[in-house]
């Protein structure tokens, strides 16, 4: 048997200064606004919110790709390919697996039910290994919201790897037939052709492309040219180079990490000679690390040009050389006395725990105590003190477990977190209970009240989502959809537009109207009014010239405006004292006045109602176990402290603007001449008794979800009002 050599641990110290950098750029961005940069250092890496990342990590991983596969080239196809899945998928799925299912259950017991919804979905992405995907409609909402945050974000890169694992073996398979002096060019023509690809695709589709990334595993030596896009290439050919390189001896470092690393480096150390390192390679050791180290520490955000390279002609050298120098810090820092250490090293060894750890944790506290520095340091030093734990007490487990054994407990995580993260679908079905309506019935409880607010607001975007509408864009609720199955009676063309109230009402709408209508175009924009650009953004601008020119094509009979106000709500601007001067006004006159043409008979429009404060809808329940009055619910605000209710200085229904935009509502009214009809919903929700508005019923039933929309409780509190309009169509 071959005498077994240990591990090099200069690659754990790499490891290790990039996880520390990449902490600093999550939880101190202010102090190290370059840490994304050391990304590229390590075996694996973070997606943050910026496409301007390099990925370091991922050269280790072709680094490290490549000693497997070498290791075992002198075997069958079917052994090399088995053993390659097996241990790589023995070092990442057991503690992937047991990370999404630990954040899960936080997110149901800790986050904000508004992140529940968004993080089923990321977590199933997550699970399947395609978290490498652009962010759908619904995620960009809810986070521009700031009433969710994606706690999976940072399974994007192990997708990008696991996806590149079902390449990288035929990928080498190929090149064991090239001759040994052609393999460096058999690679880079491999990551030339992916740069090309990545170069000529759209920015969003390249970042998230595997086909356009191959070439961060292959290319080595040579330099990265764009974003860190030729990573993966720059690991394999890295080892390629390093197996001609003199090596020293390592000494034996208990319990180190995966076992394919040990063959893969045992492999390497017997094909080179036992030479000396070079005073050389010892003096270009420290100068890389302390070019290395300035750059991606450097206190003050380097500019784009600083970073990417273009084909267009921009070619900074900021980015390429960090690249490059990563790779020679492979090849020349075997035993390095800084890289070697204990303490870097074995930062190195819990990375991994580390990096799938903190990025839950800093999400928590981004939602929920954004601000708080004293807690930010708190989740910082938890989520050390937690990877730590979790390395020693089940990583170093589970690795040594046999195969067979790990398997059984990937099986049993994996089904584990399929039944999590669709426990309200399995209980759904068990129940038979639709999330569509609000199935409310006599004899239900305050602990059901409870409940149904709950979900009603987990289940809030998939209930917008119209199951006769075929839309546009499948993937999401908002935008525009056609309703099918219509009555062969129905007699007129319908449309109901709107921001995501229009989608909101959509199901509803349907039942009542369909039987009059011969089509049905629904569409809603993207928190934008239709009559007003909310907020003057762009987009908001966009939208109204597509309300404009969707009428326009469809000339429906009868018009339908649905939507919660937010910018017609804005008081007038100093010194306007009437509509005429009234820039929001006179917008709103203008939109509508080149509807009119369009539409054939009428159009409605939604009055403006008062808002809800969202963030207390879950607490209603638990003031009404408090036996708090119903008035003091309506009129004053509370918060939860244990289990103890104290008053807050706002109210429960936001006041502010609706009075404005129901003003200017009725002027519309007058300009309209008659072609025009008022939705009133204000006296289903006002009590006339107590003079107060009220947003749920007396046993604690929310009519609104805290995304601010109309629960189902609440749709069907409405209901009555469009059974009598589209009956009068």
């Amino acid at each position: 048997m071959d005498r077994q050599k240990p591990k090099r641990l200069d690659l754990q110290g790499i490891r290790g200064l990039a996880i520390l950098l990449v902490l600093g750029f999550h939880f101190f961005p202010e102090f190290c606004p370059n840490g994304y940069l050391g990304v590229d250092q390590s075996v694996r890496t973070v997606f943050v919110f910026t496409k301007r990342l390099s990925f370091r990590f991922f050269v280790l991983s072709g680094f490290l790709m490549c000693m497997l596969l070498k290791r075992a080239e002198n075997q069958s196809t079917c052994y090399l390919i088995t053993l390659f899945y097996s241990k790589r998928f023995k070092r990442i799925l057991p503690l992937y697996l047991l990370i999404i299912f630990i954040s899960m259950i936080c997110l149901y017991i800790f986050f904000p039910s508004t992140s529940i919804e968004t993080n089923q979905e990321s977590a199933i992405h997550a699970l399947l290994f395609v978290s490498n995907r652009p962010k759908t409609t619904q995620e960009d909402y809810f986070q521009l919201l700031a009433i969710a945050m994606d706690i999976f974000t940072h399974t994007w890169s192990l997708s990008v790897e696991i996806q590149f694992y079902f390449l990288v073996p035929f990928i080498f398979l190929f090149a064991i037939k090239v001759p040994e002096r052609f393999q460096l060019g058999y690679y880079g023509t491999i990551g030339f052709i992916s740069f090309v690809y990545y170069d000529t695709l759209p920015p969003t589709l390249a970042f998230n492309s595997v086909y356009a990334r191959i070439w961060q595993f292959l290319i080595g030596s040579w330099q990265t040219i764009k974003s860190g896009n030729l990573l993966l290439v720059l690991g394999m050919v890295v080892y390629l180079l390093s197996v001609s390189k003199p090596q020293f001896q390592y000494q034996v470092l208990a319990n180190e990490e995966e076992e394919e690393e040990l063959e893969c480096q045992q492999h390497m150390i017997e094909e080179e000679s036992n030479s000396a390192s070079s005073i050389f390679s010892q003096h270009a050791v420290f100068v890389l690390l302390a070019f290395l180290i300035s750059v991606t520490a450097y206190p003050h955000k380097l500019p784009d040009l600083a970073i990417r390279f273009d084909l267009a002609g921009r070619i900074p050298p900021l980015k390429p050389v960090i690249t490059i120098g990563t790779g020679l810090l492979m090849l020349f820092s075997e035993d390095n006395i800084i890289l070697s250490n204990r303490v870097l090293t074995y930062i190195g060894d819990i990375s991994y725990s580390l990096y799938l750890i903190h990025w839950p944790i800093y999400a928590y506290w981004k939602l929920t105590c954004d601000g708080d520095t004293f807690l930010l340091i708190s989740a910082l030093v938890g989520s050390v003190i937690l990877a730590i734990i979790t390395y020693e007490a089940y990583e170093k487990w589970y690795l040594k477990l046999s195969s067979t054994n790990v398997g059984l407990v990937v099986t049993t995580l994996f089904f584990m977190n399929v039944v999590l993260i669709k426990r309200y679908e399995i209980s759904d079905y068990i129940n038979n209970v639709g999330p569509s309506f609000d199935n409310i019935t006599r004899h239900m409880t305050l602990k059901d009240a409870e409940n149904f607010n709950y979900r009603w607001t987990v289940n809030d975007v998939k209930n917008l989502f119209a199951p006769t509408c075929v839309y546009e864009n499948p993937k999401t609720p908002l935008g525009w959809c056609r309703h099918t199955g219509l009555s062969k009676s129905g007699k007129y063309k319908l449309a109901i537009i709107g921001n995501s109230w229009a989608a909101n009402h959509g199901k509803m709408f349907y039942q009542e109207c369909s039987s009059k209508a011969k089509s049905i175009m629904q569409g809603s924009a993207f928190a934008c009014e239709p009559l007003y650009a909310t907020g003057q953004t762009d987009i908001c601008k966009a939208n109204l010239t597509d309300f404009q020119d969707r009428v326009k094509k469809e000339k429906p009979d009868y018009a339908f405006i649905i939507t919660r106000f937010k910018s017609i709500g804005d008081r007038w601007p100093k010194g306007v004292k009437s509509f005429k001067n009234d820039k929001v006004y006179q917008t709103m006159k203008e939109q509508m006045l080149k509807f009119l043409p369009n539409i054939k008979y009428k159009l409605y429009i939604l009055n403006s109602i008062p808002q809800v404060d969202s963030r207390y809808i879950l607490k209603i329940v638990g003031l009404l176990k408090n036996n708090t009055n119903l008035v003091n619910i309506d009129v004053s605000e509370y918060f939860i402290e244990g289990s103890h209710y104290s008053v807050f200085q706002k109210k429960l229904v936001r006041h502010d603007g609706y009075e404005m935009a129901r003003s200017r509502h009725a002027q519309l009214m007058k300009d309209c001449k008659g072609k025009c009809e008022m939705i009133d919903y204000l006296p289903e929700f006002y009590n006339n008794a107590t003079k107060t508005f009220r947003y749920f019923d007396e046993r604690g039933f929310s009519y609104w979800t805290m995304p601010s929309h109309l629960s189902p409780h609440g749709i069907e509190h409405i209901r009555h009002l469009w059974t009598d309009i589209c009956r009068k169509l």
